[in-house]
């Protein structure tokens, strides 16, 4: 199963290296207890045993030996304080190499009860319709087909249900607005859905063909695009190098967009953008565009079957007309 990963510094990574290698068989039952171990327990003997201790005057000279002679009590603790810094040392690597975020087993439960929502409202409208048709004799495919599939209804609960999984990974004090583009000819033209229905986008789709809005950006590489600080990248004085358009965002407002496109596997079209906006700077991170992008992958695969289905409606509808015709 795919992992997402956290871009690291080259410091983070090393550590992370180091306690891989820490944690292999050979260093936790052989070169960790040697380490720990080995040192105090030689320089405590040397200490103590006075035949050592002339083994090592020999080996060493006077001025190791009067050391060893009126410092035993220095050594000894010093011996402790080793072990102590020791394992502090490693502490510290293993908890700077830890990711700056990643998916918790709350995370988890918060993405699987959003898509739940949604097929279970699926799930109660195919019951609903299984129930009566199982014993009707005037039985009609193309009729419970259409009734069946909605993707009218399905796509905008997957929208809800992106929000809401951003809504619990970020900060509290942080409010989210997503929406859904439908894009034609790599081109924004309308907004499909957004959530909530208290907050509609401000900036009509069709203006988001600058090409230096997220959502062009985004179109363009095909990739996921996240901007942490709209401010600051407003404040880039080359149009080549700016990722967000102004459109309605107002003066001394803060924020952090992201957008994704949504590329559906039959024609390999992006069908849609999914645009997450955020009310606080860095409520979005650029190095975290994988881990974003691992949750909404979730959502976006149910909106391409969605977007199946309402290709499959259409057609449906139109042989139905033809053969009333």
């Amino acid at each position: 199963m795919h992992e997402p990963r956290i871009k690291e510094s080259w410091g983070k990574s090393l550590c992370r290296a180091t306690v891989r290698f820490c944690e292999s068989w050979f260093v936790q039952y052989i070169a960790r207890p040697i380490l720990f171990l080995g040192p105090p327990i030689l320089v405590s003997t040397l200490a103590i045993r006075e035949s050592l201790r002339v083994d090592i005057v020999e080996f060493a000279g006077e001025r190791v030996g009067e050391f060893l002679n009126n410092s035993a009590l220095i050594i000894i603790v010093g011996t402790y304080i080793y072990v102590v810094v020791v394992k502090a040392l490693y502490a510290a690597i293993r908890s700077y190499a830890k990711p700056a975020r990643e998916l918790e087993t709350g995370d988890l439960f918060a993405l699987i009860k959003a898509i739940d929502i949604v097929v279970g409202d699926k799930t109660k409208r195919f019951n609903s319709e299984a129930k009566p048709k199982a014993s009707a004799s005037d039985f009609c495919g193309r009729k419970t087909f259409l009734q069946i599939t909605r993707p009218d209804q399905q796509i905008p609960l997957l929208t809800a249900g992106v929000r809401s999984i951003f809504e619990y990974m970020g900060s509290k004090d942080t409010a989210f607005r997503v929406g859904l583009i439908k894009v034609e000819n790599d081109k924004p033209v309308d907004w499909y859905s957004f959530d909530p229905a208290s907050s509609p986008p401000r900036t009509p789709a069709i203006d988001l063909k600058a090409p230096t809005s997220t959502v062009s950006r985004c179109i363009k590489a095909r990739s996921i695009i996240v901007v942490e600080n709209i401010t600051k990248e407003l404040s880039k004085k080359t149009k080549g190098e700016r990722r967000f358009m102004k459109g309605n965002f107002q003066d001394g407002e803060e924020g952090s967009q992201l957008c994704y496109p949504v590329i559906h596997p039959a024609t390999n079209n992006i069908e849609y953008v999914i645009t997450i906006a955020g009310n606080r700077t860095s409520c979005l991170v650029e190095k975290h565009a994988e881990l974003y992008a691992w949750v909404i992958e979730h959502f976006a695969m149910r909106i391409t079957m969605e977007h199946s289905l309402l290709i499959l409606r259409e057609r449906a509808i139109e042989s139905a007309k033809r053969s009333a015709a």
